[in-house]
């Protein structure tokens, strides 16, 4: 999906503040140590139950904020607000309960749940087959593709449609786009590289490489 989440490369959007913690505080104010220990808590029961949640389906949530709340919200503010919704979306809690903070201890059918489960059990028996021998090979080059249509992937916008070299292959890996749906299809991963003068145009005295790694299913011969 390309939505405000996916910046890198833009420009726009003033200097980034950077922070020396020097006090060495994991974090700023006590709210944002529970709102973390909320979500880890919350993440390892569901691992390993990707019908339920996955990474990818956590970043895909977090897309979908509102792009000013986004762009300007503290960042455990977004986990809460990703948190909220997946507890929502599977009908453990209700949007009602939220603003008034009156959640009570009974828990809605998950109706959601299911019906996403059983959407992605039948996609992952048809899917599991791609996970053979990768199309390419470390040295070739490579074309990003210019479209994607997956509602959540991990290709970054400013490496659509430019050329880069393929740099190492991993073995066939869990594909993000299918995992934010859960299902579970392997998939080849390359690391491919591109050179900073092909993605920026104020790069083209520069000799700097960009690494990118990308699924099979992001690519086409150049």
């Amino acid at each position: 999906m390309d939505t405000v989440h996916d910046i890198g490369g833009r420009q726009g959007f003033g200097p980034v503040r950077w922070q020396n913690d020097h006090d060495e505080e994991a974090f700023h104010e006590e709210w944002q140590a529970r709102a973390w220990a909320m979500c880890m808590c919350m993440h390892a029961a569901w691992r390993g139950k990707p019908e339920v949640w996955t990474p990818d389906w956590a970043r895909h949530v977090r897309e979908r904020i509102d792009p000013i709340d986004y762009l300007t919200r503290n960042y455990y503010d977004l986990w809460v607000q990703s948190l909220a919704a997946t507890l929502i979306d599977r009908g453990t809690i209700r949007l009602e309960e939220l603003a008034p903070g009156t959640a009570t201890r009974e828990t809605p059918a998950t109706a959601d749940e299911s019906t996403r489960k059983s959407g992605s059990t039948a996609e992952k028996s048809a899917t599991d087959r791609n996970g053979g021998e990768p199309a390419f090979s470390v040295g070739e080059r490579v074309r990003a593709k210019m479209s994607i249509t997956a509602f959540h992937t991990r290709l970054p916008a400013y490496v659509r449609g430019r050329v880069g070299v393929i740099e190492d292959y991993h073995g066939s890996q869990p594909l993000a786009d299918a995992s934010a749906r859960g299902v579970i299809k392997q998939e080849p991963l390359y690391t491919i590289a591109f050179e900073a003068a092909s993605l920026w145009p104020e790069a083209q005295a520069h000799r700097e490489r960009v690494f990118v790694d990308a699924w099979e299913s992001y690519l086409e011969p150049a």
